[in-house]
Order: structure tokens, then C-alpha cells, then sequence
């Protein structure tokens, strides 16, 4: 109660569970994505139910590090320092390897790895100075069971699962934790939203 959590990917599926839910436990919320309309209503729907004091709303593109430093200041001067951050943003790409051109790939490795580095790094020192900081990095069970039909998603999956861990390591002498949820994919809204599956720290 009192703590500040950010939470990427916030406008919907697990990302907006996430903040109401954090929000019924009386933390202060912050969702950030890059489609301002579904922006909108999931603040909208945040605080008709919990209020507008706890809830901050920003346009962010977790790719763009210029965005993303602006979120964290935005953050810190309405709430103070943030104590968990919630690396939600992501989709998958249902196609075959051999339709999967040399971009595809650049793109979703870019998107996978850039949606976690970019976050933690901005938001890596509020995390250190709240002094019991938390990272949750919203994964899938591709990680560690590939589909055939999402060869650069697995294994961008798989990448993200092994940055989480050496993150886990080299935080946790700094008083920051580190978890990876690995998620299954639903079949509404399958580039937005996903399931919770299991965590690993």
C-alpha cells in the first residue's frame, strides 16, 4: 500500500488486470502504451472504479528510449520513486520460418529485448532507492516450448528468459527482484493479451 507500480503494455489484457488489481491492494498505478485511444479507456475504466488520484496514464513507446526516460520522470514527479516495474509490452508473430524475412527478425528481437532493457534501465535507480524494488517480466511459455508456427517469437522468448535471470543476479545485491512469468497465449487477441502460466525468479 503506498508503493508506486509501472506497468508497460498496461491498456489491456494482463497488463490492465495487473493495475487494477494493484490498485485494489492501494498502490499507486502507472500504465503506459503506445495506442492513445485504448490508452484512454483503460484509464478511463481504472478510475471510474479506484479513482484519479492513484492512476497515471502516458503515451509510451518502449522502443523509443527518449519516450521512456520522459515516462520515469513523469513517474517520479507525481508519485515519487517507482518499486515495481511490470515489463509487459509485447505481441507475438504467427508465421513460419520460411515467411519470416531478415526484418521480421530484426523487428521482433528488437521488441522483445528493447521492451524489458529499455524499462529496467530508466526505472533502475528509483527501484534501487525505494529499497525493496521488483521487476516482473511478463514472458511466454514459448521460452521453453517453441512453436513451430512462432519460430522468432520462441525464440526472442527464449532470450528475454535468459535476460531475466542474469538480471536476477546481478540485481540482487542491490535490493532489486527479478521475476519471469511465463505466459500462454490466448486465442482473443492474441497480439495484446496472454494468460498467466508460471514464474520463474
Amino acid at each position: 500500500e503506498g508503493k508506486t507500480c509501472v506497468i508497460t503494455g498496461g491498456s489491456s489484457g494482463i497488463g490492465l488486470a495487473t493495475a487494477d488489481l494493484m490498485l485494489q491492494c492501494g498502490a499507486n498505478v502507472v500504465i503506459c502504451a503506445r495506442d492513445e485511444a485504448r490508452l484512454g479507456q483503460a484509464a478511463d475504466t481504472l478510475t471510474q472504479t479506484h479513482g484519479a488520484s492513484r492512476v497515471l496514464a502516458r503515451r509510451c513507446d518502449v522502443l523509443d528510449a527518449a519516450q521512456v526516460e520522459g515516462l520515469a520522470s513523469a513517474v517520479h514527479e507525481r508519485f515519487g520513486d517507482a518499486s515495481v516495474l511490470v515489463n509487459n509490452a509485447g505481441q507475438g508473430r504467427m508465421v513460419s520460418f520460411a515467411d519470416t524475412t531478415d526484418e521480421a527478425w530484426r523487428e521482433e528481437l528488437e521488441l522483445k529485448f528493447f521492451s524489458l532493457i529499455r524499462p529496467t534501465r530508466a526505472f533502475l535507480p528509483q527501484l534501487e532507492r525505494s529499497g525493496a524494488g521488483s521487476i516482473v517480466c511478463v514472458n511466454a511459455m514459448l521460452a521453453k516450448q517453441p512453436e513451430s508456427y512462432m519460430p522468432a517469437t520462441s525464440a526472442a522468448r527464449a532470450g528475454v528468459l535468459n535476460l531475466a535471470h542474469s538480471l536476477a543476479h546481478e540485481l540482487a545485491p542491490k535490493g532489486v527482484r527479478i521475476a519471469a512469468w511465463d505466459t500462454a497465449l490466448l486465442a482473443e487477441g492474441l497480439a495484446h493479451d496472454k494468460e498467466i502460466g508460471r514464474a520463474h525468479v
